[in-house]
């Protein structure tokens, strides 16, 4: 029996095993096939995904180049059609895209004028030195990739038939000359170098020469009395003409400025700070104000005295000098009085006394050149005139009451002094004997 079953039992159990083998190979076959399934869906559903996310990205512009955006650029002032009758003006533009911008170019009639490199966009066109008639003024804005932009013209009328009020007058002398004083439009007295005087006859300048020395100061208290102070000089004037007070070998000073109440008190100052009281006929040193030159001196009386020294300002009151008021890194050339209370004064800005205290008030005209007020005078509060010096050339500013406005420039002829009278008519002097007249009304 055992044999037997053995014998019948041997296929059974072999197709048993023969069906438990097949079934694993089936399972086996199908685990393969649905992991390749797996595995091959995975990599077009990848795909897919990254062809949206592309088509998605240049839809939404995150691939489109950046869009060129073009300066543009117009002028603003002066405007179309402006009629300039001053010795400059202005020039504004506006620019869009000025985080941008490299600079900005100006043009007249297309000849290059100048050129700014950031805001404000602006360029002081010297009118004075310019032909009269049409000027078409353009500018051009260029941004840090160098695309440009034109601006429209802008068309404007240059005159200066008013602006040349002031004209060249017949000069005896080639020397430089320093000072101007007038005590009436009738006795104007004029003080330069190598002993230069000046008086004019009420038709020309007559030329007198009382020393070798530079002469820098006048003050008279009358048509007939008067000073004059220099290098190593102090000089009287009379009906009888320049007497020397005292020798040159007793001064040893240089004299820059002179301020006389009457015949016994006056203030001279020197180069080096000094100031010195003036009984009339001799000096006596009363001490040092500041190191740096006192460049001129003002009063009301002799217990309200004023002086420039460098950019302070010094006041007397009748017993003390003492500092009042310093402007630093400025420079004070001129003081003068409109009305016996209030003083304006000129050097490197223009300077104004209130009765109270002293501000800083910006010259009519942009920085950026060299320029000083070198004498300063006013006739009324509203008739005021001051010239200087604008890098090598010379102008001449207008106060009207209200504001200040540049009215002549002179090419290569720096001034250093000037008076105006009430009825307009006036004189200023500088360098080389050059001597100016404007017409009165």
């Amino acid at each position: 029996m055992t044999q037997e079953n053995k014998r019948i039992g041997a296929p059974e159990y072999q197709n048993i095993r023969k069906s438990e083998h097949q079934s694993d190979i089936k399972k086996m076959k199908k685990t393969v096939k649905d992991s390749e399934i797996s595995r091959g869906m995975n990599f077009p559903i990848s795909n897919f995904l990254i062809s949206i996310l592309i088509l998605f990205f240049i839809l939404s512009g995150c691939f489109r180049p950046k869009p060129v955006i073009i300066p543009v650029v117009r002028i603003v002032e002066p405007q179309e059609g402006d009629t300039i009758k001053t010795a400059n003006v202005l020039i504004r533009a506006e620019v869009t895209n000025e985080s941008d911008i490299l600079k900005v170019r100006f043009f007249d009639n297309n000849l290059f004028l100048g050129e700014v490199l950031s805001y404000p966009y602006e360029h002081l066109w010297e009118t004075a030195f310019v032909s009269n008639g049409e000027h078409n003024l353009t500018a051009e804005a260029i941004d840090a990739s160098g695309n440009k932009d034109r601006s429209p013209e802008v068309s404007v009328y240059v005159t200066k038939e008013d602006m040349y009020d002031w004209d060249l007058f017949n000069s005896p002398t080639s020397n430089d000359l320093n000072a101007l004083f007038a005590f009436d439009s009738l006795n104007i007295w004029v003080c330069g170098n190598s002993g230069t005087i000046l008086f004019y006859n009420d038709s020309a300048w007559e030329l007198s020469t009382i020393s070798i020395n530079n002469l820098n100061a006048l003050f008279f208290i009358s048509q007939d009395k008067g000073w004059c102070v220099g290098m190593n000089t102090l000089f009287e004037f009379d009906n009888e003409g320049w007497t020397q007070l005292l020798p040159d070998s007793a001064l040893k000073k240089s004299f820059l400025s002179i301020f006389v109440i009457d015949d016994t008190i006056g203030w001279v100052g020197d180069s080096q700070g000094k100031i010195f009281t003036f009984n009339g006929d001799s000096l006596e040193e009363y001490g040092l104000l500041d190191s740096h030159p006192i460049t001129d001196i003002l009063g009301f009386s002799s217990s309200d005295i004023w002086a420039s020294c460098g950019g302070s300002l010094f006041h007397y009151d009748g017993a003390n000098w003492f500092l009042d008021t310093t402007f630093i890194d400025e420079q004070i050339n001129s003081l003068t009085s409109p009305d016996m209370s209030k003083i304006w004064a000129g050097g490197t800005h223009l300077f104004y006394y209130n009765g109270t205290e002293w501000e800083m008030r910006d010259l009519p005209f942009s920085p950026g050149v060299d320029s000083e007020v070198k004498s300063i005078y006013f006739s009324n509060p509203a008739n005021g005139v001051a010239c200087g010096t604008k890098g090598e050339n010379g102008f001449i500013l207008t106060y009207n009451g209200v504001e200040w406005k540049q009215e002549s420039l002179q090419k290569d002829v720096p001034f250093s002094g000037i008076i105006k009278f009430s009825n307009g008519e006036g004189w200023a002097i500088g360098c080389d004997g050059t001597i100016l007249h404007r017409q009165g009304k």
